[in-house]
């Protein structure tokens, strides 16, 4: 009884260390995602030259591997035994990707179609590495503390992305451009070396018989993903939530800059707003929704999140400055995002079967992120025909349509 205990306490220990490795290899490889997506388009624009339709193109080639590699790379992901390397060797794709960019813009060899390919490598190796990143979590984390580790996490990453935004600032006023990339590929680096301490013990065992004719459909992470009312209903409001962000990250800016005239450094306050409600959100999470309910609580924060999207639509025509209701908006958009995201993501392991996580993992994001390059290519062109305010009014229809599956679906009160 006493070396059961033993080994009982020595495995709980050992999940600790392999979570605070992999809090930190998250963190740390947050921050120089973040930091590489904050100078690609920076150089685009200042070193280039080039313009909006390049920078389009841009955004949706960091996305597009959502849509089109998220399946295949799930299916494959659910054969292997060693999900930790896979994220290691995502790690290590970025770092290449972070060094050519450096070495590229030392020696003036910097071109467009050199950054649509260092987006497009970044993004499969972000499908990757989340990919794999979804079926090491719960084997790290305790069944019971799913939600505050995802919550950790979370509130780790929204940090680490208001870190590398005022860190690109500060690294290119006094270091430069080529500086900045190094410090980017030297992060992803410091997040490789960390995800050595990751012990994740035995695999999941490996599928058998029809389970493996099963496996090796692509269609069984869909066929899983529908089959699940309460992971349905999540991935249908996911997606309209994140289409009608992207309609808003797509035409807010000229609202806010062009439309209404507020001074960039106040817009870049607004965005700073935004991330500390993130942060907010993420770390309040787990306790709303062990107070509230999962279902009622991403029902009451999509509507809400509606409501934070009309203050700012209409913001020209309410009473006060305009500018006190768009950071309204910016403050409590992004705490009820994040508020969602973080609450229902242990719904997802606590549904699926370990060696089908990756496989339907992947299946749901192709869903709620492959969205996204969709919606800021049709909305640029909308926005460009009817001007912004009539798509900030599509945007709220989606916030506020995205409780509509999640109010539907009584699978999801059972979770807290």
């Amino acid at each position: 009884m006493a070396r059961e205990q033993l080994i009982s306490a020595g495995l709980r220990s050992g999940r600790k260390a392999s979570f605070r490795f992999l809090l930190g290899s998250n963190t740390i490889e947050g921050f120089a995602d973040s930091l590489t997506r904050t100078l690609l388009p920076i150089l685009a624009v200042t070193v280039l030259g080039l313009g909006s339709e390049f920078l389009g193109a841009l955004n949706a080639a960091g996305l597009a591997a959502f849509l089109l590699l998220g399946v295949p790379a799930g299916a494959v992901i659910d054969r292997l035994k060693n999900r930790r390397r896979v994220m290691t060797a995502a790690t290590c794709l970025r770092i290449l990707v972070a060094a050519a960019l450096a070495i590229s813009t030392f020696t003036g060899w910097l071109s467009g179609p050199l950054l649509l390919g260092a987006a497009i490598l970044v993004g499969i190796s972000d499908v990757v590495f989340t990919t794999a990143l979804s079926t090491v979590i719960p084997r790290v984390a305790s069944t019971g503390n799913l939600k505050h580790a995802y919550s950790q996490l979370a509130v780790a990453a929204q940090t680490a992305s208001t870190v590398a935004a005022a860190a690109a600032g500060a690294l290119l006023s006094v270091l430069g451009m080529g500086a900045a990339l190094v410090a980017a590929a030297v992060s992803y680096g410091m997040s490789a070396v960390l995800q050595l301490g990751i012990r994740l013990g035995s695999a999941p065992a490996p599928a058998t018989g029809a389970a493996a004719e099963t496996g090796r459909d692509l269609s069984s992470g869909f066929r899983a993903l529908r089959s699940s009312p309460a992971l349905w209903a999540l991935t249908v409001s996911g997606a309209l939530t994140n289409a009608g962000a992207m309609l808003g990250n797509t035409v807010l800016p000229v609202f806010i800059l062009r439309d209404l005239e507020i001074a960039p450094p106040l817009f870049a306050g607004l965005g700073a707003l935004g991330a500390a409600g993130a942060i907010g959100g993420a770390a309040a999470a787990p306790f709303l929704t062990a107070a509230w309910g999962l279902r009622n609580l991403r029902t009451g924060a999509a509507a809400a999140s509606g409501l934070c999207v009309a203050a700012a639509a209409l913001c020209p025509w309410l009473p006060g400055p305009a500018l006190a209701w768009l950071a309204v908006q910016s403050l409590g958009w992004s705490f009820l995002v994040s508020v969602s995201g973080v609450a229902g993501a242990e719904v997802l392991p606590r549904s699926v079967a370990p060696g089908k996580l990756a496989s339907v993992a992947a299946a749901q994001r192709m869903f709620t992120l492959g969205v996204m390059p969709v919606a800021a290519l049709l909305g640029g062109a909308a926005a460009g025909l009817a001007g912004p305010v009539p798509l900030l009014i599509v945007w709220i229809v989606l916030a506020c349509a995205a409780a509509v599956p999640v109010m539907r679906s009584r699978e999801l009160a059972e979770f807290r």
